[in-house]
């Protein structure tokens, strides 16, 4: 049984600005009101809270204090780019929709997770001290897994809709010419960091809220 949960009208998936990540566009269909407001890693890294890499350990599914199925990723942090945590920390990521006793909460554009997925995440809190979403649902979570030209890690942006089965071992490569290395997005957002938020309005991110977890570049008031 599917809860039909719409959320995105289109998602207008830029390469460019995704790094060249395989995003699965013809598994994502139409839905209504909304779409994803498409951001620069800059804008991510100061939109998030924190800014980790780390290590799938568990996955589940429930109904939260509103009724809504919400699904949940247990990380163990094993490095800490941006917020309060260090390394061997635990963050519980929250995303809407999955799967509570045969019912299927779908939503087009939620971040998918599985076991043992190696993660790198753009992550803002949601329940103070307790739980976490993705910035810009599944745009803030990328998959870490070796470019099979050379070896070397790169990440990638993936997901598939609540209702098919998602499992991390099999996210596609995208093209050769458009991968992103790891080092490249974990040096693009410490660069960020230290330089801090530039005083730019971000969609859906308060002026006060980017104050509080920002360094603010020389300027900025």
């Amino acid at each position: 049984m599917f809860v039909c949960m719409r959320l995105l009208t289109r998602l207008a998936l830029s390469l460019a600005l995704l790094g060249g990540a395989a995003v699965a566009t013809d598994l994502l269909p139409t839905a209504s009101a909304t779409s994803l407001a498409l951001l620069t890693l800059d804008q991510m890294t100061d939109a998030s809270d924190l800014v980790v890499r780390g290590t799938v350990v568990e996955t589940w599914s429930g109904v939260d204090d509103t009724g809504q199925i919400v699904s949940y990723a247990n990380v163990r942090v094993g490095e800490a780019l941006k917020g309060g945590v260090v390394a061997g920390d635990f963050v519980t990521v929250e995303t809407l929709g999955g799967e509570v006793d045969g019912v299927v909460a779908r939503v087009d554009g939620s971040a998918r997770y599985s076991k043992e997925e190696e993660v790198f995440l753009f992550l803002s809190e949601k329940r103070l001290g307790t739980a976490y979403g993705t910035v810009g649902m599944f745009l803030g979570k990328f998959t870490v897994k070796p470019n099979p030209r050379d070896g070397r890690d790169m990440v990638v942006r993936f997901t598939v809709p609540w209702g098919q089965a998602y499992d991390a071992r099999f996210v596609p490569n995208p093209p050769a010419d458009q991968r992103l290395g790891l080092e490249d997005l974990r040096s693009t957002v410490r660069a960020r960091v230290a330089a801090g938020w530039d005083g730019k309005a971000i969609p859906g991110v308060s002026p006060q809220k980017l104050r509080q977890i920002n360094k603010l570049q020389p300027g900025v008031r």
